[in-house]
C-alpha cells in the first residue's frame, strides 16, 4: 500500500502468538503479543500522540504555530516529536536524566527539543520523586512559553486512543480474550484496552508493576494515581522484578521480537498468569523496541 505520510501508518499493528515461549516454560494456554513497535516512532505512544494532537487541532485547543510540551520518559516524547514535525508544530520534551540516551536522540532526530531534569535516584530507572521534579519543570515551561500541555498522566484521551485503536484491533483479530496483562506507566493503554475488552468479552485485566524498591524498568513504576481509571477495570496486580523483565526481553528476542524492558515485564506477567490459570488466552503489548535501551542494559 501507498500512504501520504507516516501518520497513516500509526496503529494496525500485528499480533504474534508466542507458542514457543509458552512451551519452553511448560505451560498450557496461549499468549498473543501485539507488536506496538511496528509504528514509525517504534512504540505504542505514537497512537496517543496522533490522537491527542489531531483532536486538539480539530477543537481549536492547539493554535497554529503554538509549542507543544510534555513530560515524558521518552516514548511519548518520540511520538509527539514525530507527529508535531509532520503537522508543523514545535515540540519540547521534559525528561529525567535517568532515561536512555537513545530516546533523547530519537526525539531530537524528529525535530523536537529536550529539556533534561537532574534526578535524585542513582539507578537507571526513574522514581516517583524524579517524575515529580520533571512535572515541576514541565509546569514552569508550559507557563513561560504559553505552550500546549499534552499532560498524558491526566488526559483521558490517552486512554481513548487505545480504546478506539488498540483495543478494537485486538478484538477484530481474536474475537475473544480471557486475560489482558499490561505494564502500567501513565495507565492509558491499561484503561483504554481493558474497558474495550470488558465490553465485549469476559476478560480479566491485570496491571504489571515493578518492585517498589529500586527498579530499572523504564516507562513505569511511578506509582502515581490514574485519575481517569474506572474502579472495576483492574482485577489484580502482578509484580515483576527488573531481573524477570530482562529475562522476558531475552525470551522475546529468541523468537525474533526485539522488544524493550517493559515488554519483557508484560511477558513475564503473562507467564505468571498461565502458571496459575492454565488454558487461558492472554494478550500483552510489546510496548517499544529494545534498541532504545542499549545504553542502559
Amino acid at each position: 500500500m501507498i500512504y501520504d505520510d507516516a501518520l497513516e501508518i500509526i496503529g494496525s499493528t500485528p499480533l504474534v502468538k508466542l507458542s514457543k515461549i509458552v512451551e519452553k516454560y511448560e505451560l498450557k494456554g496461549e499468549i498473543y503479543a501485539k507488536v506496538e513497535y511496528y509504528s514509525p516512532g517504534l512504540s505504542k505512544k505514537d497512537r496517543i500522540a496522533k490522537y491527542i494532537i489531531e483532536k486538539a487541532i480539530r477543537e481549536n485547543k492547539l493554535k497554529k504555530g503554538q509549542t507543544v510540551i510534555e513530560q515524558t520518559s521518552g516514548n511519548t516524547g518520540i511520538g509527539l516529536a514525530l507527529v508535531c514535525s509532520i503537522l508543523g508544530y514545535p515540540f519540547i520534551a521534559v525528561m529525567s536524566e535517568g532515561n536512555s540516551i537513545e530516546r533523547v536522540k530519537m526525539i531530537e532526530a524528529f525535530g523536537g527539543k529536550v529539556e533534561i531534569v537532574k534526578q535524585k535516584s542513582k539507578h537507571t530507572g526513574v522514581s516517583k520523586d524524579d517524575m515529580d521534579l520533571v512535572e515541576r519543570r514541565f509546569k514552569e515551561l508550559t507557563k513561560e512559553l504559553n505552550a500546549f500541555p499534552v499532560s498524558q498522566f491526566s488526559n483521558e484521551d490517552n486512554a481513548w486512543a487505545h480504546y478506539y485503536g488498540t483495543g478494537k484491533e485486538i478484538l477484530d483479530d481474536l474475537k475473544d480474550v480471557d486475560v489482558f496483562v499490561d505494564f502500567v506507566g501513565t495507565g492509558g493503554s491499561f484503561v483504554g484496552i481493558s474497558q474495550r475488552l470488558k465490553e465485549d468479552c469476559d476478560c480479566l485485566c491485570y496491571k504489571v508493576i515493578p518492585d517498589k524498591e529500586s527498579h530499572s524498568i523504564q516507562g513505569g513504576g511511578y506509582f502515581k494515581e490514574i485519575p481517569f481509571e474506572e474502579e472495576d477495570l483492574c482485577d489484580g496486580e502482578i509484580v515483576v522484578s527488573s531481573e524477570e523483565a530482562k529475562e522476558g526481553m531475552e525470551e522475546l528476542a529468541k523468537v525474533g521480537l526485539y522488544a524493550g524492558i517493559s515488554s519483557g515485564a508484560n511477558l513475564m506477567g503473562a507467564l505468571k498468569v498461565l502458571k496459575n490459570n492454565p488454558n487461558k488466552k492472554v494478550v500483552i503489548l510489546l510496548n517499544d523496541v529494545g534498541l532504545k535501551y542499549l545504553s542502559v542494559m
